[in-house]
């Protein structure tokens, strides 16, 4: 048996879980912002139990998958690696730092308001913002993936930054918050 084989097997499958893991989130979160009481509460403490037990769990073993692979196959003074690892970084860093506290608050507010409060469904809509941004970064890490560039690849670089700066533009800027009251 090849070991790099395996070792990118093993990393593709758990990439896929992370990756897939955020747009089913992301999807299912979208529908239940839309849903009252008690699907939406449902939702948030499921969600909130599968950040820790899966998405954590799934890009921390990506991550180690890619550096076995990198010793074994690569180099990590490649570009693409770099890049890669600055991606890693920055979603493992969003979620440690934002997403899970932010989920931790949830569940707390939930508790004492209810798990419908316009508390908890604010702070919810702000972590979607970060979950959406963080999915465009997710496929950017997938295309620095596969397509490997170096820094002559001007091109990839390029759309690879504006897909970055749309994201974050379109998910992290903040957005006037809705009272209900008709202009």
């Amino acid at each position: 048996m090849d070991w790099y084989a395996l070792f990118k097997f093993l990393h593709i499958l758990t990439a896929v879980a992370w990756v897939g893991g955020a747009f089913v989130f992301l999807i299912a979160s979208e529908i239940a912002q839309r849903s009252p009481g008690p699907v939406y509460a449902g939702f948030s403490a499921v969600m909130a139990k599968l950040g820790g037990a899966v998405f954590v769990p799934a890009s921390m073993l990506t991550l180690v998958f890619g550096i076995v692979l990198t010793v074994l196959g690569w180099s990590f003074v490649d570009l693409w690696i770099i890049l890669a690892l600055v991606g890693i970084a920055v979603s493992v860093g969003l979620g440690k730092m934002l997403i899970g506290p932010a989920s931790d608050r949830i569940a707390e507010l939930a508790r004492i308001e209810g798990p419908d409060s316009p508390k908890v469904r604010a702070i919810s809509a702000g972590i979607l913002r970060i979950v959406r941004f963080d999915l465009v970064l997710m496929v950017v890490i997938i295309a620095d993936m596969v397509f490997k560039p170096g820094p002559g690849d001007l091109l990839i670089l390029s759309l690879m930054g504006a897909a970055l700066a749309l994201g974050a533009l379109m998910f992290l800027t903040p957005r006037p918050v809705r009272t209900g009251v008709p202009a």
